[in-house]
């Protein structure tokens, strides 16, 4: 974006208008088209969004091969804004509030719910969902339950952040990190830089990453890697094994790694999506007592954490996002970057 982009972009999004959104097509399109303005049900509020991120799942919606996301939709989960408005039975959230959103919409009855573990609610839906129009959109009517107030110290532009932060945040509270001098980090994309940033933050030694595009390297050192690696040049010994093993990339290849990299009573943490099954080593993992995690989203607490980092680092926006755009342009980049990948892209960002 061109200096002074950004504000213009700001100044149009407060001039009001009819409600935008960008809609998935079956045909793998994206493109912006005029909505109803949403209404807030009782215990909604309706959140006027001033940043909404991309992610790898919305443009596996727009591509056909999301589990779960099927367009036609309004896509779009990672998102922040200001209280538009509220519906009957809102107690706490008042017009005018910044926040960001936990887009899980959950039952709130299960034992999973009950007991604080609402993101394993077997009836939870996301955001940006058939059922549930995203936040791709000016507007998005969301429960107030999902709301998190956000810090002055972070920017409105910056607010969609908070989402995967939180997921990295996430991961890394899978592993008990008193007993984590060194860890990997396989993948070094949005995800895996903020695996890094989390792990420094919170005081593990060493943190190596591993990837591809050597591109990337100063911006995750910057992050809070220890060192950079590319695959090719990768190499661990019995004397150089790590504690604690994320793999934070699609690439199933990358599971036989993380077991060839992690030290005997070590974790490993699933953080990917693999499209495919992969055979696991289960004789290594009782030989060495190895610990193999997934790890499923965030809990509110996880957004409280990340709005922190946001507020403690306000650099770290600038080292993630690479693009910050409008709806009309993101909606372009979006169907380009669905069909043939994101290319030099690592975060996208749209101001609606």
């Amino acid at each position: 974006m061109q200096p002074g982009g950004l504000n213009s972009l700001i100044k149009e999004a407060q001039r009001g208008g009819p409600v935008r959104g960008i809609r998935f097509e079956v045909e793998g399109r994206a493109h912006v088209v005029p909505l109803p303005e949403p209404v807030p049900g009782p215990g909604e509020v309706v959140v006027k969004v001033t940043s909404t991120g991309v992610c790898g799942s919305d443009l596996s919606a727009l591509s056909g091969t999301h589990i779960f996301r099927r367009p036609p939709l309004i896509s779009g989960h990672e998102a922040g804004g200001i209280v538009h408005a509220v519906g009957e039975g809102v107690t706490d959230a008042q017009p005018g509030d910044r926040v960001v959103i936990d887009p899980q919409r959950v039952c709130g009855s299960c034992e999973k719910c009950r007991t604080g573990r609402y993101h394993l609610c077997p009836s939870k839906q996301m955001l940006g969902i058939s059922e549930w129009d995203g936040s791709f959109a000016d507007l998005v009517a969301v429960p107030e339950y999902t709301l998190i107030p956000a810090p002055a110290e972070v920017k409105d532009e910056h607010l969609a952040l908070a989402e995967p932060i939180a997921v990295a945040a996430h991961a890394v509270g899978r592993v008990d990190l008193g007993s984590v001098r060194r860890a990997l980090v396989l993948g070094g994309g949005t995800i895996g830089s903020l695996i890094a940033r989390v792990l420094s933050t919170r005081g593990v030694e060493t943190v190596d990453v591993v990837e591809p595009r050597e591109f990337l390297a100063p911006t995750l050192i910057e992050m809070g890697a220890t060192s950079v690696h590319t695959p090719s040049t990768f190499k661990t010994g019995p004397d150089a094994l790590y504690d604690a093993v994320f793999i934070a990339a699609g690439v199933p290849a990358l599971l036989e790694t993380a077991f060839e990299s992690v030290a005997t009573g070590g974790t490993i943490v699933q953080v990917a999506v693999f499209k495919t099954g992969h055979t696991v080593p289960v004789g290594e993992l009782q030989v060495k007592e190895i610990s193999f995690l997934g790890t499923a989203m965030y809990v509110r607490e996880d957004f409280i954490e990340a709005l922190e980092i946001l507020a403690r680092y306000p650099k770290l926006a600038e080292l993630l996002v690479t693009r910050t755009t409008s709806l009309e342009e993101g909606a372009e980049l979006i169907t380009t970057m669905a069909a043939e990948g994101p290319g030099d892209i690592l975060k996208l960002v749209m101001v609606p």
